[in-house]
C-alpha cells in the first residue's frame, strides 16, 4: 500500500511540474543565439502557425516555430523591392490570401510590399499620393485594397522665438492599385517643439493619440483618448455611433505634470552639448496646449472580436494598464502589468519586458482558455 501511495504522489508531483511548465511563456529570439532579437518592435502569429517578429535593429522580419525555434528571416535593409529602406517605423501583417505585407514610415519606401511567406517578393502597391508621407499602420481588405494610416511631413509654425510642429495624420482607404478611394479621418495635432523650422525637435507631452482598428463589417473604431467613448466610423468616414466603455476619464494636465516632463527630458539628454544648443527649448513650453492627458495609447481587435486597449503611459512608469472589452464595450477583464506590447492571437498571448540595463525580451504564452482567461494569466 505504501508503494502505491508513493507512486501516486510521484505522478501528482510530475503532473504539477508539467502544468507549471505549460504555464511558462516561451522566450523568443534569445540574445546570443541564431535569430536573436535586439529590439522586437512587432509580433504576429502567421497564417501558417509560426511566429513573425520585426526587429527594428537589423530590419528583418524573423520567423520562429510555435516552440520558439528560429526558422528564417525576411526583408533586411536595402533600396529595392522586398527590402526595407528605413528600419524605424516598419509595420507588417498578413493579407486574406495568406501573404505577408509590410509598410515603412517617412523616409522609407512609398509603397506596400507584399511577400510570399517564404520571403519571395510577390508585388508592391505604390500609393498614388503626391504629399510626402509614411505609413503608420494598415489593414488589408478582401478586395485587395487597404485601410492605411498616413503620417505626413511635420509642419512648423512660429511661436515667439521657437517653433511648434504639427503632425498631420489621415486614415484613408486605397484600392488594389494604390489609389485613394475614401478618406475616413484626418487630424493635425501639435506634437513637437524646436528652435528651428527644419529639425532638432523634441516631443511635447499629452498630445492626443490617433488610435484605430477594424471593427465589424465596413467600419473601424477610432479614438484620440480624450474621453471614455470609442467612435464607430464607416469606410467613408461617417460617424455611425459611439460605444461607451469603462475606461477612466482623462486626467487634467497640471503644472506639476509639465515640471516632471521637463525633468525627465533633461535626464534623457545624454549629449549635454546638444541639449545646451537645442534641448533647452523645452523650457519654453510653460503651459500645456492640451488640457487633459489621453487615457489610452492603443487599441486592437482580438480573434474572438473583443477589443484590447492599452492605457496611456508616461515615461518612467513601471506598470501598464490594460482592458479587454467585448465588442459593445463591456469589460471582460482589466488589470496592470510590468509587461508591454500585449497582444492576443488564436494560439498565443505575446508580451514584452525590459530589464534594468535596457535590454528587451519577447515572450509567447501558449493559450489554453478563453481570451479573458488567458489575458488574466498575464496579469497574475
Amino acid at each position: 500500500m505504501k508503494k502505491i501511495v508513493f507512486v501516486g504522489i510521484g505522478f501528482l508531483l510530475w503532473g504539477s511540474l508539467l502544468l507549471a511548465f505549460e504555464d511558462r511563456p516561451i522566450l523568443i529570439g534569445k540574445l546570443g543565439e541564431e535569430g536573436e532579437l535586439i529590439y522586437p518592435d512587432q509580433v504576429e502569429e502567421g497564417p501558417d502557425g509560426t511566429i513573425y517578429v520585426y526587429d527594428a535593429v537589423d530590419a528583418f522580419i524573423k520567423v520562429y516555430t510555435p516552440e520558439g525555434k528560429f526558422v528564417r528571416r525576411i526583408g533586411g535593409e536595402g533600396q529595392g523591392p522586398g527590402e526595407i529602406q528605413r528600419a524605424g517605423g516598419v509595420r507588417f501583417g498578413f493579407t486574406p490570401d495568406d501573404k505577408l505585407y509590410f509598410t515603412e514610415f517617412i523616409g522609407g519606401h512609398r509603397w506596400i510590399t507584399i511577400m510570399e511567406l517564404s520571403g519571395e517578393l510577390y508585388k508592391t502597391i505604390k500609393l498614388q499620393i503626391s504629399e510626402v508621407f509614411g505609413i503608420s499602420g494598415s489593414y488589408p481588405l478582401r478586395d485587395g485594397g487597404f485601410l492605411v494610416l498616413l503620417s505626413y511631413s511635420l509642419v512648423p509654425q512660429v511661436k515667439d522665438d521657437y517653433f511648434l510642429y504639427r503632425s498631420p495624420r489621415e486614415l484613408v482607404r486605397i484600392d488594389s492599385q494604390g489609389k485613394v478611394i475614401s478618406r475616413l479621418k484626418r487630424t493635425s495635432h501639435i506634437t513637437r517643439i524646436s528652435y528651428h523650422d527644419d529639425g532638432a525637435d523634441s516631443p511635447i507631452p499629452f498630445a492626443p493619440h490617433f488610435s484605430w482598428c477594424p471593427y465589424t463589417g465596413q467600419t473601424v473604431l477610432f479614438t484620440e483618448g480624450l474621453n471614455s467613448n470609442l467612435q464607430v466610423l464607416d469606410f467613408d468616414g461617417k460617424l455611425i455611433r459611439e460605444i461607451k466603455t469603462p475606461l477612466p476619464a482623462p486626467e487634467k494636465v497640471t503644472g506639476k505634470d509639465l515640471d516632471s516632463w521637463r525633468e525627465r527630458r533633461k535626464e534623457n539628454f545624454e549629449d549635454k552639448m546638444w541639449y545646451t544648443r537645442f534641448g533647452t527649448v523645452i523650457e519654453k513650453y510653460k503651459k500645456s496646449i492640451y488640457d487633459v492627458k489621453p487615457n489610452l495609447s492603443g487599441l486592437s481587435r482580438t480573434p474572438e472580436g473583443n477589443i484590447l486597449i492599452s492605457g496611456a503611459t508616461e515615461e518612467g512608469e513601471e506598470y501598464r494598464h490594460y482592458w479587454l472589452l467585448d465588442e459593445e464595450g463591456k469589460a471582460l477583464a482589466k488589470g496592470m502589468t510590468r509587461s508591454f506590447g500585449l497582444r492576443i492571437t488564436p494560439e498565443f498571448v505575446f508580451f514584452g519586458t525590459r530589464d534594468e540595463e535596457g535590454s528587451y525580451s519577447l515572450y509567447a504564452l501558449k493559450r489554453k482558455g478563453t481570451e479573458d482567461q488567458d489575458f488574466k494569466r498575464i496579469l497574475e
